[in-house]
């Protein structure tokens, strides 16, 4: 193995074929040796930590796992961080913030442009009672091009916005821990119709409404889909059309078809970055 400049975390993820076909080489081998393969418990995703030598120092399920979560092939991330950071001699320490915000959390640059980079999403498992639940959301980034706010900008009459022209955004709405073959394949078919509402204006801005139903599949009725209701509040300033801002929320179901349905409830948080 290459020598590392410092210790780093490798994830292991595979799609459950007995023969590992979809893991590299070299996580192949990382796991097949590890104490994890071994578990007859264990799930579908695995950690391990090694140092600046390429030397695995500790090992965990890397399904995240808690007071509210506990179970079988899942960890409570943080403790076994911090386990980790005993075997390599490294220093305990908190989340480090940086003007207010936790540093590390993914964000898009600032660009020369009347309308933001992007949106940044956070997508959560939402019933406490189930398999896949987990009280940290996943984040994603979308960068979006100028042209694509377009159909976003203000107008005074009430407007209908494809859930197509959104699908930038929408194809990131399913659970985190599901089978990596099934969130492999992404959401084909974006269904439903929003509306975009004026909601008055201040001193400084106008405002409008984003609200409708959205329903998400990948082929037909046997593969996994979403259902929901998205709503959003955009910000535009006084003199021009263009975004200024956008915050929104998606809550829905994921109905997950493996082996039957389960349904999985889901609730996202949508917001345009940078500010």
């Amino acid at each position: 193995m290459v020598e590392l400049l410092r210790p780093f975390i490798v994830t292991a993820v595979h799609s459950g074929k007995e023969d590992l076909a979809d893991m590299e080489p070299a996580i192949k081998n990382l796991f097949t040796s590890s104490n994890l393969s071994k578990d007859p418990n264990r799930l579908n995703v695995f950690m391990f930590v090694l140092d600046p030598h390429g030397r695995v120092v500790h090992e965990f399920h890397g399904l995240p796992g808690g007071e509210r979560s506990a179970g079988p092939g899942r960890s409570d991330h943080q403790a076994e961080i911090r386990k980790a950071r005993a075997k390599l001699e490294l220093p305990q320490v908190g989340a480090q913030r940086v003007a207010g915000a936790l540093k590390g959390l993914p964000d898009l640059e600032a660009r020369d442009s009347a309308v933001p980079a992007g949106v940044r999403l956070f997508i959560r498992q939402d019933e406490p009672g189930n398999t896949v639940f987990s009280t940290v959301p996943v984040v994603e980034l979308v960068a979006m091009k100028p042209d694509e706010w377009q159909p976003l900008a203000f107008d005074r009459r009430e407007s209908e916005i494809a859930a197509d022209g959104l699908k930038s955004w929408l194809v990131w709405l399913y659970p985190a821990a599901i089978r990596a073959a099934d969130e492999q394949k992404r959401f084909q078919k974006f269904d439903g119709t929003l509306k975009l509402s004026p909601a008055g204006s201040d001193g400084n801005f106008r405002y409008a409404l984003l609200r409708g139903r959205i329903r998400l599949a990948k082929s037909d009725d046997t593969e996994s889909a979403f259902e929901g209701e998205l709503q959003a509040v955009l910000t535009y300033p006084s003199d021009t059309a263009g975004v200024h801002s956008l915050r929104g929320i998606v809550e829905g179901t994921y109905l997950y078809r493996t082996r039957g349905t389960s349904r999985e409830l889901l609730r996202v948080a949508i917001e345009s970055r940078p500010e």
